[in-house]
């Protein structure tokens, strides 16, 4: 799905900290551009993150508050841990993980997490918010596709929001009022890009691209932040990982085509693991689609040859680590490039401007070398790949190494897709806050944000699920209405491991 028609294909600004070794050192960002938004072109691990990821939240929005969400969100949505033909390959991993958190030396083995990756699949096939919730009821809905929305239109005083104005595939353009609220659910890149084209946002930001200002809120297209995730690439002995050559057999083609089963039935997403603030995943594929591979990333060739040794054999035995700092500081921002609503976004990330994320982000490979190094791993001949970039060479060739490690998540590391913040929600009179904790625009009548833009802080995971959840509360808070009392669900009902950590 992506880099289809149904993806925005966003790339970022040159980044001065990372992305050396892409092309113009752009990250690529795709962005959902249908129902569903993004949910149906992710890599669909399911994540809640951790309870503490949600401490500073405002009041109704912490842990506790989207617990009983969180556990309707697994009671509707399809779950899925692997399939067989990954089981050998996910028990090494957890294996290595319990003997990591043993030889820790540290009293408390829980900073120490590994589980098998959850993904939301259903017989193969993608389960999003749109599979779950809008297809049943599209019925009740007046939808409009092929259709963008130009900018938000705001009574004569600047103090409420009265409609929309869109433009049709075909050019044209029309006013679409509303009778009452208005939601705007655009993401974490679109939606600061309306309230700014509408005259919403930062003053200087405006009256730069001759904007006229109707509201100057500071904070609209701040506070971006994204994860960036490192590939270290791990040749295997045993064969025990997905390749394009058994993906590609007929036997596999039928058996998902006829009963939705099979390799290609799989994300290839096997386990994650943390220490901290540290993360890695394990994504099972040994080879990799060179083409596609490298031009959905934008990697320049020779980048993408040095990471992946397999780019040019199928039936390579591997899997890919991505290691990465789960809770970064590095802020960025998404601003204009144009007053004209056809132009794309300005898109910039700062990925790794704060060395804090660098030293997080070495933590990581470090997790993934810990693992490693385990008797599990050695028993299925796991090696790590050690990639000889041009730009690493003033440094020792090992991931111990800080310099070389440090060098290679600069080089190859690769957006994580996660982004979010830049319409944070804060109680009324935080200045850093684009809407409040009812999800209303400050100071502004008529409109509420519901979409990745809001989320106060980083999710120490893949958001998703956490999005579709807060998309369940602000539902009760529209209508006054407390679903979850009204709800068969039980109070008992477990959610996943790793929010319970």
């Amino acid at each position: 799905m992506q880099g289809t028609k149904l993806d925005w294909s966003y790339s970022t600004e040159s980044q001065k900290f990372s992305s050396w070794g892409l092309k113009d050192n752009k990250q690529i960002w795709p962005r959902g551009k249908g129902v569903g938004g993004s949910g149906m072109l992710n890599y669909l691990v399911h994540s809640f993150g951790r309870p503490n990821d949600y401490a500073n939240w405002p009041t109704g929005w912490n842990h506790k508050d989207l617990s009983p969400y969180f556990r309707r969100f697994e009671s509707k949505i399809s779950l899925s841990e692997g399939i067989p033909s990954e089981d050998e390959l996910a028990k090494v991993f957890l294996a290595a993980g319990d003997e990591v958190s043993r030889n820790s030396g540290r009293a408390d083995e829980s900073r120490h997490h590994f589980r098998r990756a959850s993904s939301t699949l259903l017989k193969g096939a993608r389960r999003s918010s749109y599979h779950t919730y809008l297809r049943p009821v599209l019925s009740s809905l007046r939808l409009l596709t092929n259709t963008l929305v130009t900018q938000l239109i705001l009574r004569e005083d600047g103090n409420a929001v009265e409609g929309v104005a869109v433009r049709f595939e075909n050019g044209t353009v029309a006013r679409i009022e509303a009778r009452k609220e208005i939601i705007l659910c655009a993401g974490a890149v679109n939606t600061p890009h309306i309230l700014m084209l509408s005259g919403i946002g930062p003053a200087e930001e405006l009256e730069e691209h001759h904007i006229v200002l109707r509201k100057n809120i500071t904070a609209v297209g701040k506070n971006l932040f994204d994860h960036l995730n490192v590939p270290i690439y791990v040749n295997l002995e045993k064969p025990v990982s997905l390749t394009l050559r058994k993906m590609q057999s007929v036997v596999q083609v039928l058996k998902y085509i006829v009963f939705g089963t099979g390799v290609l039935a799989s994300n290839a997403i096997i386990g994650v693991g943390r220490v901290n603030d540290s993360g890695i995943l394990l994504f099972g594929m040994g080879s990799a689609d060179e083409k596609m591979l490298k031009d959905l990333a934008n990697f320049q060739t020779k980048t993408f040859r040095a990471l992946f040794p397999s780019y040019n054999n199928t039936g390579h035995e591997g899997f890919i680590y991505l290691a990465s700092c789960l809770k970064t500081k590095s802020r960025g921002f998404v601003g204009l490039h144009s007053d004209d609503p056809l132009d794309a976004p300005k898109i910039d990330p700062a990925y790794l401007q704060d060395p804090d994320d660098v030293a997080c982000t070495r933590t990581a490979i470090d997790l993934a070398l810990d693992t490693l190094e385990s008797s599990s791993f050695r028993k299925i001949g796991a090696s790590v790949h050690l990639p000889d970039l041009e730009q690493c060479r003033h440094a020792m060739k090992s991931y111990r190494d800080p310099e070389y490690a440090k060098c290679v998540m600069k080089v190859g590391g690769i957006a994580g897709h996660h982004p979010g913040g830049t319409c944070r929600m804060g109680i009324s009179d935080d200045e850093n806050a684009v809407v409040d904790e009812h999800l209303r625009l400050k100071g502004v009548e008529g409109l509420r944000i519901v979409d990745a833009s809001v989320l106060p802080s980083q999710i120490s995971g893949m958001p998703n699920s956490v999005i579709v959840a807060m998309a369940d509360r602000a539902v009760d808070l529209l209508l006054g209405y407390d679903s979850i009392k009204q709800s068969d669900l039980s109070v008992n009902e477990e959610i996943s491991d790793e929010c319970k950590n």
